[in-house]
């Protein structure tokens, strides 16, 4: 039982940050908002000859093949461009698009197995424990959180140093195939979402999801804090109503 117990808090110390971050890199997919930075900021529509409405299309589009399409499915999206239609992705491109897509569904289970896990393990703990056991709970929830600070601020570090490197070694440790591999001249994924932006994004997910640990952390604290002193004054109280004894001086 002592076993069992240990195991299941580990998990939930596991997935709180496991948590915390790929619901950040489910929004960073799904939001167009993201697509819309990427656009502006690195002026995609000169370096692609792609109208920006064409380019705003595609990016819903794509964003629905991550959440919506059929396992078989290919993302072949035709653009208009000048005077003719013609398609905004090479095979190469739409092959790894599909490896991508892959990637991003068991990204997304995971999250939703840890989400469905921290909701489980916190109803058990304060619908069939007691108080004290509460008070574990908020000493883990701190626990957690400041591992998601500690782990997540050294890895925006590392980015900040060597994000070329460990976007490489990402791509060969998470896909079979060397479709990934791409030109910048030539090949309009890249294109749309340089290397730079990448960059961007994964600091993003890490300070949000730092954040988001410092949060965790605190409603812990907070927690712990308030019940102590809570207690405190319930111990003020049970001695202001204790019966003084009979002939003590000064009564």
């Amino acid at each position: 039982m002592l076993a069992l117990r240990w195991t299941a808090t580990a998990l939930f110390l596991a997935c709180i940050p496991l948590f915390l971050v790929l619901t950040n890199v489910r929004i960073a997919a799904s939001w167009e908002r993201v697509y819309d930075y990427a656009f502006a900021q690195y002026d995609v529509p000169a370096v692609t000859g792609i109208e920006r409405p064409e380019l705003d299309r595609s990016a819903r589009e794509i964003v629905r093949y991550f959440q919506a399409s059929e396992d078989g499915a290919l993302l072949d999206i035709r653009v208009q461009r000048g005077e003719e239609v013609v398609p905004l992705f090479n095979q190469r491109e739409i092959l790894h698009m599909r490896d991508v897509r892959d990637l991003f569904r068991l990204s997304f289970r995971v999250q939703e197995f840890a989400m469905v896990y921290i909701v489980a393990y916190v109803a058990a703990v304060y619908l069939w424990s007691r108080e004290r056991s509460l008070r574990r709970l908020a000493r883990e929830a701190i626990t957690a959180g400041a591992a998601t600070v500690g782990v997540l601020g050294m890895a925006a570090v590392a980015v900040m140093l060597g994000f070329d490197t460990l976007f490489e070694q990402f791509h060969i440790l998470s896909f079979s195939n060397d479709f990934w591999q791409l030109n910048p001249a030539t090949d309009r994924l890249v294109q749309m979402f340089p290397m730079n932006f990448w960059f961007d994004v994964t600091l993003a997910v890490g300070v949000f999801t730092v954040l988001q640990g410092g949060l965790v952390a605190l409603a812990g604290l907070s927690y712990l804090i308030y019940t102590d002193r809570r207690e405190e004054r319930r111990r003020l109280q049970r001695r202001r109503r204790r019966p003084v004894p009979e002939g003590v001086p000064g009564v």
